[in-house]
């Protein structure tokens, strides 16, 4: 940072240029922000801090999420910047009812670290619902168990919404745990789920990770480190149960620490469901034929989900092993 009193960088400097004319500019965290978006809100718990730079005197500094949302204009690709230290609680059904269309929520700290803008889920009915279109959820830490089995910490039901770059807690302890993570619900075409680490620990389980429940088109998972405890030993870290097509799960690596567990990737039989399940690291702590095991189509009717390159591990032979699927259906 710049000592000098007037120089850009020095908190006691003017607000950096805006060139409305441009077709678009980088914003202070190296986020594109689009033609026509603006930066609606930064959003801390704490307020403004001493020695604070020229956005605490801005009048965009809120002290919670959904404040923040609401100064967005949908459609717009306005950005909500959630800062270092915000903590917040989500309580109650449908918290962040100003959500709309087009949001980029950020976190611009390290996702992960101790003072990263965290959200907890910390009662069984709070929801956070991705109900509109094309918002995005980056650089968050998400505390999904929270609570004693959150059942639904977040649906999606927006079309072209995504999750990135986040470090979700799926519960840190026997008596804290979710049920379903991130439901994937009627409408949720083109969501992306991508780069994200998500984790439990202490005896904490969940149904699943993620669930895909309804018909919904062309959902990526792709290039994330799923490390949980499922609560059945033959449901998945990820479940599919619906006519979904043009799935994608790749690049994943998705270890079910379950002591019995034997599957990571489920999927129920519907002629209807189409995708790819490919180069994925299938881990498990139990000793299981992963070969055999590891992927999963219930069921008895013909699927066109297609399996590959998908690897697995069995600790107590130390051997990486190509894992297909167990299945009473018939696999196209």
């Amino acid at each position: 940072m710049s000592l000098l009193a007037n120089a850009y960088g020095n908190f006691l400097s003017s607000a950096l240029p805006y060139y409305q004319s441009m077709p678009g500019i980088m914003t202070p965290y190296g986020t594109l922000l689009k033609p026509g978006g603006r930066i609606a809100a930064y959003v801390r718990s704490t307020g403004a801090q001493d020695g604070e730079d020229h956005f605490a005197a801005s009048g965009n500094l809120v002290s919670t999420l959904n404040a923040g949302l609401a100064r967005c204009r949908s459609g717009q690709g306005d950005i909500v910047y959630v800062l270092p230290g915000h903590t917040e609680n989500i309580s109650s059904a449908d918290a962040m009812s100003s959500l709309v269309a087009g949001t980029q929520i950020i976190g611009t700290g390290r996702p992960g670290a101790s003072n990263n803008p965290t959200l907890t889920w910390s009662a069984v009915a709070g929801t956070f619902l991705l109900d509109v279109a094309d918002v995005s959820i980056q650089g968050m830490n998400l505390v999904f168990g929270g609570a004693d089995n959150v059942t639904a910490p977040i649906t999606v039901t927006g079309a072209g919404c995504a999750m990135f770059g986040n470090y979700i807690n799926y519960g840190t302890s026997s008596a804290l745990e979710c049920a379903i993570g991130v439901t994937v619900h009627t409408g949720a075409h083109d969501f992306l789920f991508a780069s994200n680490r998500c984790h439990s620990a202490g005896g904490a389980v969940s149904t699943n990770a993620i669930a895909i429940t309804a018909a919904v088109d062309r959902c990526i998972i792709v290039g994330n480190d799923f490390d949980i405890e499922a609560s059945a030993a033959t449901g998945g870290v990820i479940d599919i149960s619906a006519a979904a097509v043009q799935v994608r799960i790749l690049n994943n690596t998705i270890v079910n620490r379950r002591a019995t567990a034997a599957v990571a990737v489920r999927w129920t039989d519907t002629a209807a469901l189409t995708g790819i399940i490919a180069k994925n690291y299938l881990g498990f702590t139990a000793d299981v034929t992963v070969a055999t095991a590891a992927l999963s189509a219930a069921g008895t009717s013909n699927h066109a989900m297609r399996a590959f390159e998908n690897l697995g591990h069995d600790e107590n032979q130390g051997a990486g092993i190509a894992s297909v699927m167990t299945s009473a259906a018939t696999i196209e």
